[in-house]
């Protein structure tokens, strides 16, 4: 018949189809190859920043660990009455920025010496609640005293705080109260109370101790140095307990290594406003 169309060979198929779906898979695969190509690029950037951070830290840690041994040989070296370098800031032979303090052991609470009203009072001062401060006061002396059915051997080996870091284990005492207690605790000076003449006007102020004459001084106990050392966007702060005096032949004796947290933001300086360190050295000698 005019104008019917005619059949195509058996098995004949019309391709339409086919090539809109390989179409389809050409276009998905080059999406796939372009999203991967990006995952790697991110994951070698990722990966670099990764790097540099880690290497940052590196620095910044070796750099707070020479400041303390810096700082050692300043405390060593007799400063004019009077005076104090600290707290220094100054700039490493690298170029990292750091804030040095020295605290006096003998200007703060004793874990192991002070009294249960002591300990009482700086806790409440701390937590702001005058119950918490009992209920922490009565778990210190709990643990630096002897355990029921502890041999005197066994109490003998214990001997109350090794450092301060054991503060942690003291029921009550959660991390954010553990951080702000460090600064004022020690278990060197065996003291029943903070120093006033040593102490910070912080702790002074929390636990109304007399404020300090002019003619009282800091005297020659132990020491923690601290050095907050900054490297961009990294920070690390390292702590060091010394007994600056003489013994078993050696000049001084560091007691503990310690690695503190941060407490504050990171300080901020003007590069061109900072000395190098080594110049702090040799004004002392």
């Amino acid at each position: 018949m005019a104008g019917a169309s005619r059949p195509g060979p058996i098995g004949y198929r019309p391709r339409h189809g086919a090539a809109g779906f390989a179409l389809v898979t050409v276009v998905w695969t080059l999406g796939l190859i372009a999203l991967l190509s990006a995952a790697v690029l991110v994951g070698a950037r990722y990966r670099s920043r990764s790097e540099a951070s880690f290497a940052a830290s590196e620095r910044a840690a070796a750099a707070a660990e020479s400041a303390v041994n810096l700082a050692i040989l300043i405390t060593l070296t007799p400063p004019p009455a009077g005076t104090s370098p600290y707290p220094l800031q100054c700039r490493m032979p690298g170029g990292e920025q750091v804030e040095i303090t020295v605290s006096q052991e003998n200007g703060k609470v004793d874990l192991n010496a002070s009294s249960a009203q002591m300990l009482a009072n700086f806790f409440a001062a701390l937590a702001g609640e005058r119950a918490a401060g009992e209920r922490i006061a009565a778990s210190i002396m709990a643990f630096r005293g002897p355990k029921q059915g502890d041999s005197p051997q066994a109490t003998a080996r214990r001997g109350g705080f090794q450092s301060i870091l054991e503060l942690d284990r003291i029921p009550g005492v959660g991390p954010e109260l553990f951080r702000a207690a460090l600064p004022f605790v020690t278990v060197r000076s065996r003291r029943s109370e903070p120093d006033a003449g040593a102490a910070s006007k912080e702790l002074r102020e929390m636990l109304q101790l007399e404020k300090p004459s002019a003619a009282q001084s800091r005297g020659d106990g132990d020491i923690t140095i601290r050095a907050d050392t900054v490297v961009g966007p990294a920070r690390f702060i390292r702590e060091a307990l010394i007994s600056p005096r003489a013994e078993n032949g050696r000049p001084f004796v560091i007691r503990e290594w310690r690695r503190s947290d941060a407490d504050s933001p990171a300080p901020i300086y003007d590069p061109g406003d900072l000395r190098p360190c080594l110049a702090a050295m040799e004004a002392r000698s």
